[in-house]
């Protein structure tokens, strides 16, 4: 473990874990800068928030999905180790997918500090897209037609039944990972007979299918107590990456009550308590339904818009498990853009190469209109070439689309750069090393839904 600078008046103390998420060093940062004295661990070194001159100490855990006691012994003495000898508040604020794991086994740390974390049987409950749908469809929420095959025969019954396009998703997954659009019935049945196979399934975790519903992606960030929604807070995802299924990765903050609405209701009634953030796909119409696709019951990727929007949900979480109670949500903004480096920079990048898909699209136009001319209405042809001429060849219509999306990332707020904190800058070795590493980019490694084998730690 190694000492980092400590907090001048301290407040309180936490425990924070995933340090090499973006989330997680926006977390550290805003509880270090009203004075808690943040400790971050991780399994990996050289971690943004490891890096933050607002972590006091940090320390290494071993893969909680490998060797969850080992996870759990580590953190257990680690607690033990920076418990305060007085009464001052003390927290441990999971971050990433090690909530359930302690949320499961939270009676180990109940007794030296605060676990703010929601009750294993209601993450079980909605994390579980299966389940989940089942739930919101029981309570008559609005959430597109899934269909949940419990066996090979079964999803080869239904297959021809789905309504194209859909998605196949892994049932337990985040980021991006695990969910992949199709758009034949042949499509459908591969990446089905993929997943069980690469996922290792077992039958009562194969993928779900879901119809594919119009619109574009909002987020709802929700604060609970015991039930009660206590803040509420909404983002557009501007840009995803990849972008047909990956993690939002350029976001802006919008009104939308009826999605929070939803979201109070839904979990409302399970008792909820504690953060969480709900998926919904929206056209942005009053007379348009909200549908809601998914929960992640713990932080959430795009937590630095709530926090540079007025909604800190750290510090609102921070002072909900020391005193029961929040402070109400006053100073917002609804004019602040924040994006995720590097990879909001791949999803511009990934949408000014479309260009190229545009001038394929190009060429077999041509070839339509060669067939049409010599067989068909040659006053037509010339229409539809030069029609294609002007979707696909305005080379100044196609620069200025590159300069607009470039544009985009003006003033926009970063997850990572910080005049008073530069040092965290850093953290992007960490996903830097996993692209030199591997070629590319391994959301399943940066998100840290999967993890590289042991050969590539």
């Amino acid at each position: 473990m190694s000492g980092q600078t400590k907090a001048e008046a301290s407040v309180g103390k936490a425990i924070i874990t995933f340090a090499r998420g973006w989330q997680t060093l926006v977390a550290t940062r805003s509880l270090g800068r009203r004075g808690v004295e943040v400790v971050t661990g991780d399994e990996y070194a050289m971690t943004a928030a490891s890096f933050s001159r607002y972590s006091v100490a940090d320390f290494r855990y071993p893969n909680l999905t490998k060797e969850p006691e080992a996870f759990l012994d580590t953190l257990e003495k680690v607690v033990l180790e920076h418990k305060p000898e007085d009464d001052t508040p003390y927290v441990l604020m999971p971050i990433h997918k090690e909530t359930y794991l302690i949320a499961r086994h939270r009676e180990r740390f109940e007794p030296h500090m605060r676990v703010p974390v929601p009750q294993i049987e209601h993450i079980e409950q909605v994390h579980n897209k299966g389940t989940l749908a089942a739930y919101a469809m029981q309570r008559g929420l609005p959430t597109p037609q899934t269909w949940m095959p419990e066996s090979i025969a079964r999803f080869e019954s239904m297959a021809s039944e789905v309504e194209l396009p859909a998605f196949v998703k892994l049932r337990e997954a985040a980021s991006g990972v695990g969910i992949r659009k199709v758009d034949t019935t042949e499509e459908l049945k591969l990446t089905f007979a993929e997943f069980v196979e690469h996922f290792k399934l077992k039958e009562p975790d194969y993928p779900i299918i879901q119809q594919g519903v119009p619109g574009k992606d909002y987020c709802v960030t929700t604060l609970f107590d015991h039930g009660k929604m206590v803040a509420s807070m909404t983002y557009r995802g501007l840009r995803a990456f990849p972008a047909e299924r990956g993690a939002t990765v350029m976001r802006e903050t919008v009104e939308a009550p009826e999605m929070e609405r939803i979201s109070a209701e839904l979990l409302g009634s399970l008792g909820w308590h504690g953060v969480a953030e709900l998926d919904f796909r929206w056209e942005g119409t009053p007379e348009a339904t909200p549908y809601l696709i998914e929960v992640n019951p713990r932080f959430f990727g795009g937590l630095i818009q709530s926090v540079e929007s007025g909604w800190d949900y750290p510090w609102l979480l921070f002072q909900l498990a020391a005193r029961g109670h929040i402070d109400p949500v006053q100073e917002t903004r609804t004019d602040v853009r924040t994006e995720t480096p590097i990879l909001a920079f791949f999803a511009t990048l990934q949408e000014i190469t479309e260009s190229e898909g545009h001038m394929a699209a190009l060429r077999a136009s041509w070839q339509d209109v060669k067939q049409e001319f010599r067989t068909g209405s040659k006053r037509q042809s010339l229409r539809k070439l030069l029609h294609s001429v002007k979707e696909y060849g305005d080379v100044k219509a196609r620069a200025r689309k590159v300069r607009r999306l470039l544009e985009d990332h003006k003033d926009n707020i970063y997850d990572v750069l910080s005049r008073d904190d530069p040092l965290a800058a850093l953290g992007v070795l960490y996903p830097l090393a996993v692209f030199l590493r591997h070629g590319k980019v391994n959301l399943e490694l940066i998100t840290g839904e999967g993890g590289p084998g042991n050969d590539d730690a």
